[in-house]
């Protein structure tokens, strides 16, 4: 039983991780800088490109998403292939040093593949919920 729980829960896992930039660029509204248009996508573009070559990992894509709140976030399968985000309020209430400081924080993640990691956590507390849910009555 708990071989068919790891299953379905891990592979519950990494669905998401694969589905997770589609879903973060749907649901948050982003707007993907490719051409800066504004003096401040041209700082964070620059910014995330050398934390990016710092960090020996490829290029993610960069976006803009509205909200007021200080909020960044990045996702994605791989390092190479991932999203940085950050919100509007962000940008518009930091300092340039203190957002670098954020963005750098999130290039961390991206580099340390701490989005793999997440998905196995998700799949080993997955798992068990799925088994004691079971055990207990639930399914």
């Amino acid at each position: 039983m708990i071989v068919f729980f790891s299953v379905f829960g891990f592979a519950g896992a990494f669905v998401s991780l694969l589905l997770s930039k589609f879903m973060a660029k749907r649901f948050t509204g982003i707007r993907l800088i490719s051409q800066p248009q504004t003096e401040q996508e041209r700082w964070l573009l620059q910014n995330i490109t050398t934390l990016s070559k710092k960090a020996g990992i490829g290029m993610p894509e960069v976006g803009i998403f509205p909200a007021q709140q200080s909020n960044p976030f990045a996702t994605g399968w791989n390092s190479n292939n991932a999203l940085v985000g950050v919100s509007q309020g962000l940008l518009d209430r930091f300092t340039e040093d203190e957002a670098r400081a954020v963005l750098a924080h999130e290039i961390g993640h991206v580099a340390n593949g701490d989005m793999i990691t997440l998905a196995l956590i998700q799949g080993v507390v997955n798992t068990f919920v799925m088994f004691a849910a079971r055990v207990l009555g639930f399914l």
